[in-house]
């Protein structure tokens, strides 16, 4: 458990938490305090070093991609950064090639927009897409999923959980199906990692993807992408660039001599203000240990679902807490309106038809904030 002078010692090191609110980690994680010194540094040594800086900057990328491995359970040197989640999916898709034999590409209906964009445009080159419905809007029926991978698949893409209702999927069984039938199988570990302990290993995803700027605490621009060494020789991206090279500095025309490990994924010159800045918020979550940030947070959502119920209000998030992520929905007549004013009052959460305001604590989160939070929206309401 989480010991009120540990939390103490953790919210110190996140910015203006004396200043508002912060339960909407689920969309954006607090401001690590020395993010703001990382960007610094990485302003100094460019005014100061000019293009001598990538000397000390591209020797860093690849600890951060550890870092984050070490969250995932994902073996050191199997973890590459990149912008974001939609350009590692079109890099995936690039790599693939689709027959008729072999051309289905499996999501569910609860997935991120951003994603089925990615695979939908796809169809252009000889992908067949398959979107497996909801039959509540909230979750998705293993067996349902299950039931539609078959010998065609040629990939499965999912995320642990819904963005929409924070219910997870049940990964062992897809990646089973998946062996049984050679389908590839990817995991959008977005919305759990930092808040939901597991390993990618463990769980034997061919990929896990994601990105830092939710329960990482990293901010935009630090997406990863975790593969299965077995599986490097196998890929080769079209959307690619100069730092996939396998010696990109050699400056050789085309064609590209991949890296021979997960770096082939890389892509363009890195955007390294949003690497640098992420570090910060990593290096947060494995200190404080992603089972001991879970058992907090498990602890305030089980507040937040009774306090919501018994006002009454409407949680479609999963009650159970081994069935969901780490935020909790509740939706009531005028929720938008209330959510819109909490904000004003520096209560941060968000608000999404269909689920209504969506509340998540993280390491940093407090009782007397979920309280707080109650007053305010018991007195909103009147």
């Amino acid at each position: 458990m989480l010991d009120t002078t540990t939390q103490a010692r953790f919210r110190d090191r996140f910015a203006n938490l004396d200043a508002s609110t912060y339960l909407v980690s689920h969309s954006m994680g607090a401001a690590p305090i020395a993010a703001r010194q990382a960007l610094l540094d990485y302003w100094n040594a460019w005014s100061q070093s000019g293009p001598e800086a990538w000397e000390e900057w591209l020797p860093s990328l690849a600890a951060i991609a550890d870092g984050i491995g070490a969250i995932l359970g994902a073996p050191r040197g199997t973890v590459s950064l990149a912008p974001n989640v939609s350009v590692l999916q079109a890099a995936i898709a690039s790599a693939l090639t689709f027959t008729p034999q072999r051309d289905e590409v499996i999501f569910e209906a609860l997935q991120f927009p951003s994603v089925t964009y990615v695979w939908k445009a796809w169809e252009k080159f000889g992908a067949r897409v398959t979107c497996v419905p909801s039959d509540d809007g909230r979750t998705i029926s293993t067996e349902r999923m299950v039931a539609a991978i078959g010998e065609r698949t040629a990939v499965v893409v999912v995320s642990h959980a819904a963005y929409i209702s924070g219910a997870l999927i049940d990964v062992a069984a897809l990646v089973a199906r998946c062996r049984e039938v050679g389908a590839l199988f990817i995991l959008d570990v977005y919305q759990t990692a930092g808040v939901y302990p597991f390993s990618v290993a463990d769980l034997d995803v061919d990929i896990a993807v994601g990105g830092s700027h939710k329960w990482l605490c990293g901010g935009p621009g630090c997406g990863y992408i975790a593969i299965k060494p077995a599986l490097w020789p196998t890929f080769e991206p079209t959307i690619t660039g100069w730092m996939a090279h396998d010696s990109p500095f050699a400056f050789e025309p085309a064609p590209i001599r991949y890296a021979p490990g997960v770096h082939r994924w890389n892509t363009g010159t890195p955007t390294i203000p949003g690497y640098l800045a992420a570090r910060a918020g990593h290096d947060l979550i494995r200190e404080a240990g992603v089972a001991t940030i879970r058992a907090h947070n498990v602890r305030l959502t089980e507040r937040l679902a009774h306090e919501a119920l018994a006002r009454g209000f409407t949680v479609p998030t999963p009650l159970d807490p081994a069935k969901r992520s780490g935020w909790i929905g509740m939706d009531f007549a005028g929720a938008q309106r209330v959510a819109s004013e909490l904000i004003v009052r520096r209560i941060f959460i968000d608000y999404r038809p269909g689920c209504g305001i969506r509340v998540s604590p993280h390491v940093y989160t407090t009782d007397a904030e979920i309280d707080a939070f109650f007053r305010a929206v018991d007195e909103l309401r009147r």
